[in-house]
């Protein structure tokens, strides 16, 4: 019987080392993974965020653009007849159809209302909204006090979803006041 010298194989150490690098670099391709997925899932969140809010400004500007104005000679100003509300949060109007409209942010929720009435039926424009305000304007830039004094009403919403948060803005001249 002959006795080998050398037995081919690997040692601890090599196997050790193979298991060590292994799990380094699976650690760095999990942790790529990983901030690739949350990238998208921040993108596809911000996406739905700003469709979402696009969508609903659109609809607020082009309701408030149709504001009914009360006719004196040749200049048109809104009278109370006219927007029946005016607070930070609210508005409420009459358009040019003799409709009564209105919009405010309930929860987290702006919801169009379908009259001028508190009970009149409302439908929700946009949610995950977390701040929603109106701004009142003179012709000169200034804070309208009155609503004989409007001229531009400025919207301003923050739609936030999860981390991320998106801000939108709109200034809308209505198209009855001259």
């Amino acid at each position: 019987m002959k006795i080998r010298k050398y037995i081919k194989g690997f040692t601890l150490l090599e196997v050790l080392m193979v298991i060590v690098i292994i799990g380094i670099v699976s650690t760095v391709v999990t942790v790529l993974l990983l901030q690739g997925t949350r990238a998208f899932s921040s993108l596809d969140r911000r996406k739905d965020l700003t469709e979402q809010g696009t969508l609903a400004l659109e609809r607020i500007s082009r309701e408030l653009r149709s504001i009914r104005c009360t006719e004196s000679g040749s200049t048109c100003t809104p009278q109370a007849t006219d927007i029946t509300a005016m607070t930070a949060s609210e508005v409420r109007f009459v358009n040019t159809d003799y409709q009564g409209r209105g919009f405010r942010l309930d929860a987290v929720a702006v919801k169009l209302r379908q009259g001028s009435g508190a009970t009149d039926p409302e439908d929700i424009l946009a949610n995950n909204v977390s701040a929603f305000t109106f701004e009142y304007m003179k012709q000169d830039g200034t804070t309208a006090a009155a609503v004989t004094d409007i001229w531009t009403i400025t919207v301003n919403m923050t739609l936030t979803k999860g981390e991320d948060s998106i801000d939108l803005k709109a200034s809308v001249h209505p198209r009855s006041f001259r």
